[in-house]
């Protein structure tokens, strides 16, 4: 649409996403869960890495009158490329940041393909990276792709026919987080699905291909519409590629996690601001009503989520006021009980812990960790024999050393 305004609405488009994207509740895990770092620096180069190659294209398209010196130019490829190159010795989810580059190339670039290739070709060896480091280069190739197929599952316990029909309900649950993020869980006790007629698979199935398939109509349609339909198609495509590794056919032991929607966040997010700034301004046809309501709505969308990620953040100040939460939403699920066991036993509520331990016992009496835990616990208490029992239980269980040494402890004060 056309604006008789100094200022377009579409300016504040950046503003608005960036916001969003920091205050959304969902970050919470991503940023304050110490071991995910690896998620938001990766992500931080990722996202460096694009922008850095676009504004490279971008002076490489400008008119002869405002080109730059092409060392500048270069300098931002080649700083692109290395940023690409740290986000892939970062985390596996940078595997995807060539396709992305790639696709924003083709979407809002246009050039002699030979020469598009040309850039793009250094970026897309960069996915090499991720397979070799994770099996080596030393190896023959017939050991290397034995390896690379074993390197590409975190587990063998979950088929990967299995874990991709789980990922369609798993997506659809992560699309709902984002829009109403409600019952944030450190550690769902998520069911696998086997078959992909189980009517939630299906379902859900059939809920995801309508906004691929919408991505798809963007894009065609833009060919003869504005950019904001291409824009908008980008960020769908962004959120399914983003997400891919992660939520496909490489089996990983927890099949949700929260911090994964770190960066794949981003593209629906660009989706909602971009609906949002269009179906106001199809129903307010007054531009600066048009821009004051639409800019009062997302703000105060804003602060609602930044509310809500700070009340979340607030049961990440400590183990126990974590894992309670867990076992509030995952009562069915061992690890919450047994890790509340520990952190009960390191406050010294050694009541608690035992309480907690034997209710992960219950749930998995093969439980190497809550058997341990139990004993140690029982140990705190002063009654010996019952920790001796729990030791030998875990040790026939599976032999590690903690167990071995605070029986030997025991043993030693006996004589």
């Amino acid at each position: 649409p056309h604006f008789h305004s100094p200022v377009h609405p579409f300016t504040y488009l950046p503003l608005f996403i960036a916001l969003l994207f920091v205050s959304h509740p969902i970050q919470t895990q991503a940023v304050t869960y110490i071991v995910q770092r690896f998620t938001s620096l990766a992500t931080m180069f990722y996202l460096l890495s694009l922008v850095l190659y676009i504004k490279f294209r971008s002076q490489q398209s400008a008119i002869s009158g405002q080109q730059k010196l092409p060392a500048t130019r270069y300098t931002l490829y080649a700083v692109s490329l290395v940023s690409a190159i740290l986000a892939m010795k970062t985390k596996e989810i940078s595997f995807t940041l060539p396709v992305i580059i790639a696709l924003y190339e083709f979407m809002f670039f246009e050039g002699n393909n030979k020469r598009r290739i040309l850039y793009l070709l250094p970026l897309l060896l960069t996915m090499l990276i991720i397979p070799l480091s994770l099996v080596g280069i030393d190896k023959p190739i017939g050991d290397t792709i034995g390896e690379l197929r074993e390197a590409a599952q975190e587990t063998d316990a979950i088929p990967r026919w299995s874990y991709l029909f789980t990922q369609f309900r798993v997506i659809v649950t992560y699309i709902r987080l984002l829009v109403l993020p409600i019952n944030q869980n450190l550690d769902y006790d998520y069911p696998l699905y086997h078959s992909f007629f189980n009517p939630e698979v299906f379902l859900s199935f059939l809920f995801l291909l309508p906004l691929i398939g919408f991505g798809i109509y963007l894009l065609y349609r833009s060919r003869f519409t504005s950019h904001a339909s291409r824009l908008t198609a980008f960020g769908i495509f962004w959120f399914f590629i983003t997400l891919s590794v992660e939520s496909s056919i490489i089996p990983i032991k927890d099949v949700t996690n929260e911090h994964r929607l770190y960066l794949p966040s981003l593209g629906i997010i660009i989706v909602f601001v971009l609906t949002t700034f269009y179906v106001l301004r199809l129903v307010i046809r007054a531009p600066l009503r048009f821009l004051t309501i639409t800019c009062l709505l997302l703000t105060t969308i804003i602060i609602a989520l930044s509310i809500a990620a700070y009340q979340r953040n607030a049961v990440w100040q400590n183990e126990v006021s974590l894992w309670e939460d867990v076992v509030r939403k995952s009562p069915n699920k061992v690890r919450g009980y047994n890790n509340l066991g520990n952190a009960y036993r390191y406050k010294g509520w050694v009541d608690k812990a035992i309480e907690h331990y034997q209710i992960a016992l219950r749930l998995k009496p093969t439980c190497v960790d809550a058997h341990n835990g139990l004993a140690v616990a029982y140990d705190n208490k002063g009654w010996v024999d019952k920790a001796i029992v729990h030791y030998q239980i875990a040790l026939r269980l599976q032999p590690y050393a903690e167990a071995y040494n605070n029986l030997g402890v025991i043993y030693g004060n006996r004589g």
